[in-house]
């Protein structure tokens, strides 16, 4: 069965949709590669495109991403020069997403260097953070200025 992935850079990589692209081209596999703006869209039977995309993570771990696709690539509904230009379906999704991959990487990297906390450690530290960042309640802020005047 056919399969169709979006392969995705984050903001902070240091790979190019080029370079992206022909990196994937030099694997030889029998595939259909697509540049885009934002990485690259891979398309080829289930087997070897789930296999690939785990390889193409791997090229600059933590900044690229992969999720699939509904639709071929060539897919006269979705592509942009059969419906004469303009934005496709799920662009601006995509471009939302893209967005954070940067921070998704970060943490990533974290979890890489430091491995997962227990999720005690990351409660405790969340509940002092939102007690520091509480708002002040209103007769507390009143005293505060009335001890002032």
């Amino acid at each position: 069965m056919m399969k169709t992935k979006v392969i995705v850079l984050a903001d902070n990589a240091t790979t190019t949709p080029g370079k992206l692209f022909r990196y994937i081209n030099s694997l030889n596999e029998p595939i259909i590669v697509k540049e885009t703006c934002f990485g690259c869209y891979i398309e080829g039977e289930e087997e070897i495109v789930d296999r690939l995309a785990q390889k193409i993570r791997n090229f600059e771990r933590n900044r690229i991403f992969c999720k699939d696709r509904g639709y071929a690539i060539w897919d006269k509904r979705r592509c942009r020069a059969f419906r004469k230009g303009g934005a496709r379906e799920g662009f601006h999704q995509l471009e939302a997403e893209q967005k954070v991959l940067s921070y998704i990487g970060l943490a990533l990297d974290e979890i890489d260097k430091n491995g997962v906390k227990p999720i005690e450690e990351i409660l405790e530290k969340e509940k002092k953070i939102l007690e520091k960042e509480r708002k002040l309640p209103v007769e507390e802020f009143k005293r505060v200025i009335e001890k002032i005047l």
